[in-house]
């Protein structure tokens, strides 16, 4: 059996040699390692490994990625999931999810340390730009036309259930979410409240004690589909000058509501002075693009109550993610963005109405 490797430095010629099943007396004779993704990040080690064969063949990748894991003493029970999630969908899903993946190459994971290990086909030629920078109007569309085509894939679709390793919500994740909330909201405020305006105040104000009821709903009556859960620009790679994209990073797949995509994507990729201006249509561009791939019994106002819920889990998030004791001085800019992401949706969405709504 291939040992699972630890290190950088595990990843030598000898072990890519295993795990690609060379034809004959082929072998890998040197690898070149490029470090991706950003220095500080929390999952792990991504590279880029470029490979040198003693008689390339045509159907021997020039380069792969690959991903390991955070050292054993800082992993987290959300990190632990993350890697399952992304192992399980690479092997079981990413084949078949009818938009452009990377392919699996090879994993390995094991179930009692969680060491894992992940190689998936390399874009050299791809471009990648920070959330910051954010979609242009033309990527915008595209990319909710490829959002919609991959919700279509496995819309209300009972196998799904049959992947017990994707994430879920259920009501003690949401009674989880509505105390931290709770707990982060006056810390969160003391920091950004600055930033905020009175409409998004209001509903801010209103989370502590219903937010389980606004929620709810989305995560127990919304149609189910397959969601990548951090649908963002830093996750699509660009492909052909803009003619193609590859989502990556599928580490906290799931099965749930297809306009949380939606919602994370607009928060998050366009900018915010294009949000107000384009919301609306990209809504509508979303769900005419569901039914022209055969979902039908979703009316649009439907959607939208459903869209609007999700901006709600949306600004919860980030009131955890900027609230805690532990919050690093160097996320405050991502925190920022996110407030600013959704100024005016306050009151352009009504989110006070469907909270007052909910709770009747």
């Amino acid at each position: 059996m291939t040992s699972i490797p630890n290190t950088r430095e595990d990843l030598s010629p000898k072990w890519f040699t295993s795990i690609l099943k060379l034809a004959g007396d082929n072998h890998v004779e040197s690898v070149e390692l490029q470090t991706l993704g950003e220095a500080d990040s929390v999952s792990g080690d991504i590279y880029r490994v470029k490979i040198k064969y003693s008689n390339k063949t045509p159907d021997t990748p020039e380069s792969v990625v690959v991903k390991l894991p955070r050292p054993r003493s800082l992993r987290t029970p959300m990190l632990l999931d993350a890697y399952r999630q992304e192992v399980g969908f690479y092997r079981n899903l990413a084949h078949k999810v009818g938009v452009p993946v990377p392919k699996h190459i090879y994993s390995d994971i094991d179930p009692a340390t969680y060491d894992y290990v992940l190689v998936i086909e390399d874009y050299q030629d791809s471009t990648n730009v920070r959330n910051e920078i954010g979609a242009t109007t033309e990527q915008a569309y595209s990319l909710v036309q490829y959002m919609a085509k991959f919700h279509s894939k496995y819309w209300e679709d009972p196998t799904l259930l049959e992947y017990e390793w994707l994430f879920k919500v259920d009501e003690h994740r949401i009674d989880t979410m509505t105390s931290e909330i709770t707990k982060c909201l006056p810390l969160f405020l003391s920091r950004f409240s600055q930033y905020i305006e009175p409409a998004e105040m209001e509903v801010l104000q209103a989370l502590p004690e219903h937010y389980k009821a606004t929620v709810k709903p989305l995560w127990f009556s919304a149609p189910p589909t397959l969601v990548h859960n951090d649908f963002a620009m830093k996750n699509i790679l660009i492909i052909d000058g803009g003619l193609r994209f590859v989502l990556v990073d599928w580490a906290n797949v799931g099965r749930g509501p297809g306009v949380r995509d939606l919602s994370f994507f607009v928060e998050t990729s366009i900018k915010p002075g294009m949000r107000s201006e384009l919301e609306d249509s990209l809504l509508r561009h979303y769900w005419e693009k569901l039914r022209g791939e055969g979902v039908s019994g979703y009316s649009f106002q439907r959607m939208f109550d459903d869209y609007r819920r999700s901006v709600i889990i949306d600004i919860g998030r980030n009131v955890r993610f900027a609230g805690r004791d532990f919050f690093r001085p160097m996320y405050e800019p991502i925190a920022r963005r996110a407030i600013l992401g959704r100024t005016g949706s306050a009151e352009e969405l009504d989110l006070i109405g469907l909270i007052d709504r909910d709770r009747g």
